[in-house]
């Protein structure tokens, strides 16, 4: 596979290329050893082959650090600031307490990294599978200002309040996913078991059957004849789908429609909203231009749509367009955002603004979760109670007329 970097010399100039490698540490290795401090590595898009692909879809969940272990550790590595504790003992303490064997084996290389000289933010930037963009960027700026201790906290926050909306999210469609599970559980073993017992009787009666019971028998006998290529046809288009969210047209379709979805619509946009707009206020609170915070920001809405909305944000800020004019300009963003930037702006206080707009939205959303979680258990009850009553009904219909066929003859004893 092939890795694009992005280093800094001894000169401190900025050095970019491109190495062939099996895996992203092999690429900070090889730079280590030519003396380049790493920035960021990242897998050059088109290297893909059907292994890496298949690789990729394998490993989905796997190359990345859980939110909840990242805010354990920027919250702990905030104690160890504020107690004045050495930080390279600190981070060697840390490693051995970390869950994660990701994280640990990162920290405890950062740790290796501050004795041989770098910064704190230059040994983060070594491992880009831990600590993106806007974390080493928020530590460098805080590097610089001498608050390090103050944005390690803010970061703390920043995640523990994220993990804290990832979790009631989770915990709210739980439920929905297990009786969804269950559903489809249930049907195919009625499809599978009970239907085709029905139809071996019936088929005796030489009657016609309902139509609904027909449809059944007719799903029945397709599950069961075609088995094998049901679950191959899931199964492609379960990959299908995944190969084409990791494009940039696919996973623009999926976050617009995750935008304009009824019921859930509205909460994924407020949950982006929130992310955004605290990212952004953190990011302006530690001292970071406005344009560098949106190149940051971009990437951690969490939202290609909201990222690409940021994205001409950011040209028309650069251009010398006012910030909320231009993130009005994108229709993108609700009007509360807009306003309370507005006033923030011209307050000059508008990274506090936007801290407040994201508590208001982690309100929202907490409120909107349990409403729905209210609401969506007796509707799932009903869904899956209508469902099974179908198949039941369907093949206790030719019951009713039993008495017809047999006194016409139709079934011979």
């Amino acid at each position: 596979m092939e890795f694009a970097y992005v280093a800094k010399n001894n000169n401190g100039e900025e050095v970019t290329g491109s190495l062939p490698a099996h895996n992203i540490d092999d690429v900070v290795d090889q730079l280590h050893e030519k003396g380049l401090a790493v920035l960021n590595v990242s897998e050059k898009t088109g290297s893909h082959n059907a292994k890496s692909i298949f690789k990729s879809l394998s490993n989905m969940s796997i190359g990345s650090v859980p939110t909840r272990e990242l805010a354990l550790f920027s919250r702990q590595l905030s104690t160890v600031l504020e107690a004045g504790i050495p930080l390279v003992r600190g981070l060697r303490g840390l490693a051995a307490d970390t869950a994660s064997k990701l994280l640990s084996r990162a920290v405890a290389d950062i740790g290796d990294r501050l004795e041989r000289g770098e910064s704190l933010s230059e040994a983060l930037a070594a491992h880009p599978q831990c600590f993106n963009k806007m974390y080493v960027s928020m530590i460098r700026a805080g590097e610089r200002a001498g608050t390090l201790d103050q944005i390690v906290e803010q970061l703390a926050i920043y995640l523990e309040k994220s993990d804290a909306i990832q979790g009631r999210v989770k915990s709210a469609m739980s439920y929905p996913v297990f009786i969804l599970v269950f559903t489809i559980l249930a049907t195919l073993f009625l499809l599978l078991k009970i239907v085709p017992t029905f139809a071996q009787i019936y088929a005796d009666f030489g009657q016609d059957l309902p139509g609904l019971t027909q449809i059944v028998m007719t799903a029945s006998n397709a599950i069961r004849d075609h088995a094998f290529l049901t679950i191959v046809l899931g199964l492609s288009v379960l990959a299908a789908f995944m190969i084409t969210i990791r494009t940039g047209p696919g996973r623009y379709a999926l976050d617009t429609f995750l935008l304009r979805v009824p019921i859930f619509g509205p909460i994924v946009t407020k949950s982006v909203m929130s992310r955004f707009t605290r990212t952004f206020g953190i990011l302006l609170g530690s001292g970071l231009p406005i344009l560098d915070g949106l190149e940051l920001v971009k990437h951690a809405a969490g939202n290609v749509v909201i990222g690409d909305a940021i994205d001409k944000v950011k040209k028309s800020v650069s251009t010398g367009h006012a910030v909320t004019e231009s993130f009005r300009s994108t229709g993108k963003f609700p009007e509360m955002v807009l306003q309370l930037m507005a006033t923030g702006e011209d307050a000059g206080e508008m990274d506090t603004m936007l801290v407040k707009t994201s508590d208001f939205y982690d309100r929202q959303v907490e409120a909107q979760v349990q409403g729905i979680a209210s609401l969506i258990e007796p509707l799932m009850i009903v869904i899956v109670g209508a469902l099974i009553g179908v198949i039941v009904i369907s093949m206790f219909l030719p019951i009713f007329s039993l008495g017809d066929a047999l006194m016409k003859g139709g079934y011979n004893v």
